[in-house]
């Protein structure tokens, strides 16, 4: 049997169909970088120069490199590490990456076919039959804007919310580090108690032995004291307890609790904005509202997308033939596929039913963020008025009458149980003051979460780029990339 040679000189302006299908199409690069530039575009004006965005970058298995575990630990270095070490907001970056090759992949042709067949002699003539075909699928060209609408929604939509959980991760450290410190407050205020009841105790001994006071008023003294030593050493747990949660926060789980806390509870002076400007900054620059308008684009180019399947998908081609006869043939031709069995009438009803559940999603999002910053502006104001009235009005009160408390009982002018009483409620209004400047802060820390990371960033739509049209990794050729059809900027 002798084998046909292939004469590629018939069939190279049929090969040419590859060629077309991939000079149609432009070609979006898969690098994220531009991405990731538009997260800390995102973040900065935001979070400010608090934190270190470059730090994303590093390991985050490595040794944090602005604290070394044993130097006291202040509100923004704890940010910094947990920067460094979070493994959360490397996901988000992960997931963009993602959707940044999903929307590269979208953008891609399908490749082209190639058919061939030897045909082997039964009859003992020689010679044998060749055919060599390449078909190209046509269809992707006229559905390749839609595809690339809803894959670029998706990539902006992940954008927004990986900068949203860098502001959620500030908002978490910054929120468990005051917890970290109104502990530790705690702790030396029960510390401190519990000195003074036992002072009491020898106080009461002393009046005691004089044959001055009752055995009853020196055992509840004693009592008194007993209870006070073991509130300050449960809270002296509760202080490392919340130093472990600062740790977990920073991604330093393992860490030793054996640092210092650096910082206080003061409530920051700057007064928040109102009411109407809270909601109009949350509609506005809340980062997951944003996120929700955009899966309503891609959902919309989806329904686009699934409206093509009424229309026949197409493919050309070209084969080249070579018979018995050493006769050789160029065989153009086309694949029609028609939409009969499968008109398309059901991917459409179930895009317009995810487009439906997505605006609903969008709906659902800006209620439940409009309703849950108005709550935390409510709480805050509700927390800081306690705090300075019971600054005030009780916590002073409470202390001065303690003291003359225990200059009367001294004098014999009262019996214990008045000088118990005012200890305790003294310790009352301090731990309620430090439970109250601790409330304030995290109710402040929250509302600024919650409105989009500060309350200093324009009422505007954040803005997400266009496709990057110029970056390219090295085996995707820098070609522009189709403008997308709706505007970078998300309405409200």
């Amino acid at each position: 049997m002798i084998l046909p040679t292939l004469n590629l000189r018939g069939t190279a302006p049929l090969l040419l169909l590859s060629g077309f299908a991939l000079t149609a199409s432009g070609c979006i690069s898969n690098d994220p970088a531009s991405d990731r530039s538009n997260v800390d575009a995102l973040v900065r004006p935001r979070l400010g120069e608090r934190v270190d965005l470059d730090s994303v970058k590093a390991s985050p298995v490595s040794p944090p490199s602005v604290w070394n575990g044993l130097e006291p630990l202040d509100a923004d270095t704890a940010v910094r590490v947990a920067f460094q070490r979070d493994a959360g907001i490397r996901a988000s970056l992960a997931e963009l990456d993602l959707a940044r090759a999903e929307l590269a992949q979208a953008d891609l042709p399908p490749n082209p076919a190639m058919d061939f067949a030897i045909g082997i002699a039964v009859d003992g003539v020689s010679g044998a039959p060749a055919i060599v075909g390449v078909t190209q699928q046509l269809t992707w060209i006229w559905t390749r804007p839609d595809r690339v609408d809803a894959r670029d929604a998706d990539r902006r939509a992940m954008i927004l919310l990986a900068a949203a959980s860098m502001i959620r991760l500030d908002a978490e450290v910054r929120r468990a580090h005051a917890a970290a410190i109104a502990a530790e407050a705690t702790h030396l205020l029960d510390g401190a108690h519990a000195e003074a009841t036992r002072r009491t105790v020898d106080a009461v001994t002393r009046v005691f032995e004089a044959g001055e006071a009752s055995r009853i008023d020196l055992d509840r003294a004693r009592l008194n004291a007993a209870e006070s030593a073991a509130t300050a050493d449960a809270s002296r747990r509760t202080a490392r307890q919340m130093k472990l949660a600062v740790l977990a926060s920073i991604g330093c789980p393992d860490g030793s609790t054996d640092f210092e806390l650096s910082g206080s509870l003061v409530t920051s002076r700057e007064s928040i904005p109102d009411e109407q400007r809270i909601v109009e900054l949350t509609r506005a620059t809340r980062l997951d509202v944003a996120a929700a308008r955009m899966r309503v684009l891609a959902a919309e180019a989806e329904c686009r997308l699934a409206g093509s399947k009424r229309l026949p998908e197409v493919g050309v081609g070209a084969a080249w033939n070579k018979n018995f006869g050493d006769r050789q043939a160029v065989l153009p031709g086309a694949k029609i596929t028609l939409p009969i069995l499968d008109d398309g009438s059901a991917a459409i009803a179930a895009a317009h039913a995810r487009l439906d559940r997505a605006q609903l999603e969008l709906l659902s999002v800006r209620r439940r963020a409009v309703g849950e910053v108005r709550l935390s502006r409510e709480a805050f104001l509700r927390s800081d008025q306690q705090r300075i009235a019971y600054a005030d009005t009780v916590l002073t009160p409470a202390t001065e009458a303690e003291v003359l408390a225990e200059a009367a009982y001294r004098e014999g002018v009262i019996d214990l149980t008045v000088l118990l009483l005012a200890q305790q409620q003294r310790i009352t209004a301090e731990r309620r003051l430090v439970n109250f400047q601790l409330a304030a802060i995290a109710d402040r820390i929250s509302l600024e979460e919650q409105v989009g990371g500060s309350f200093d960033i324009p009422a505007m739509p954040p803005k997400v780029p266009d496709i990057d049209q110029t970056t390219a990794t090295t085996d995707a050729p820098k070609t522009a990339a189709r403008p997308s059809s709706f505007s970078p900027e998300i309405s409200s």
